[in-house]
């Protein structure tokens, strides 16, 4: 006879008959998927349960990963009714209102249209840059001859 699975550490069963509120310890499951992801299992400061609709709420803390600051691990987890045994949905690492983004995403035509303008400016630049300097070598060469021409009617 096969002897049954153990269940993880972090669940906690309930007995059928009493209604269901927390039928495992949804912050063990926040800590795991930090330990997997992040290496460590630290979660900072619980911050909120926000319940989504009638079936699912998410619980959020605050994350102590190098790199996130401000992020929040988020667990969803569901349940249709206080009956039934709630649901694990998703654990994910979120941003909160505080925490750093990427910028955003600009497509790829844009991006070389741009790089392909700035190209053109600086190459404008740099033809006006270098006619300003034969200017200034015409003039010194002028002034040269000026100079030499009046020392040979000195003589």
């Amino acid at each position: 006879m096969a002897r049954p699975k153990k269940l993880p550490k972090f669940v906690k069963l309930v007995r059928p008959k009493k209604e269901v509120k927390a039928k495992f310890d949804v912050k063990a499951f926040a800590e795991a998927e930090a330990k997997s992801v992040a290496g460590s299992s630290e979660l900072g400061a619980f911050v909120e349960a926000i319940k989504v609709d009638d079936f699912v709420t998410n619980f959020l803390w605050e994350a102590k990963r190098p790199g996130y600051v401000g992020w929040r691990w988020c667990v969803s987890v569901s349940q249709l009714d206080p009956a039934t045994e709630p649901t694990l949905t998703e654990v994910v690492l979120l941003p909160g209102p505080d925490s750093l983004l990427a910028p955003a995403w600009v497509p790829w035509s844009e991006r070389l249209a741009d790089y392909q303008a700035l190209q053109a400016e600086l190459a404008k630049q740099a033809a006006e840059e270098a006619e300003e300097e034969n200017i200034i070598d015409e003039e010194e060469d002028l002034a040269v001859l000026d100079s030499e021409q009046g020392e040979d009617t000195k003589q």
